[in-house]
């Protein structure tokens, strides 16, 4: 572990206890802990921007500068996508039209914070567990 700290896991209180004590270690060069570093990112403003429709010829392209790939069985669009900082978005749309699509086109844009960055409607489908079936499941791990 880069942290220095060897830890066995697999037991749910050696795992917690071995999660906070990394949040409690000191960056090095930045003078503050992982989990203040944790909780700033987490609290920053990110913006999700789609290429719905986007020709699959600079598929690389798109990985290459970060892109990723939603195969849309979650309800969000089957296209590729990306969660930036606010700051970086005009740049990404200016990429967009001029390398990938090379004309304007209108973009599903998100803004997301930590309060909807996970939600079932904006980011991942919640699945559901019927309790008959739970046993059957348990039984298969």
């Amino acid at each position: 572990m880069k942290a220095g700290l060897f830890h066995e896991a697999h037991r749910a209180v050696d795992d917690c206890l071995a999660l906070l004590e990394i949040q409690l270690l000191q960056l090095p060069d930045h003078n503050r802990t992982v989990l203040s570093a944790l909780l700033e990112r987490a609290r920053r403003k990110t913006t999700g921007i789609w290429a719905e429709d986007s020709p699959f010829e600079p598929k690389d392209e798109l990985k290459t500068r970060g892109y990723r790939w939603s195969d849309g069985i979650d309800g969000r669009p089957k296209s590729w996508y990306i969660d930036i900082d606010e700051s970086d978005r005009d740049a990404d749309i200016v990429f967009l039209q001029r390398t990938i699509y090379q004309r304007e086109v209108e973009l599903r844009i998100q803004s997301l914070t930590a309060f909807n960055r996970f939600s079932s409607g904006s980011r991942r489908r919640r699945v559901l567990l019927d309790p008959e079936n739970l046993h059957e499941i348990r039984n298969r791990h």
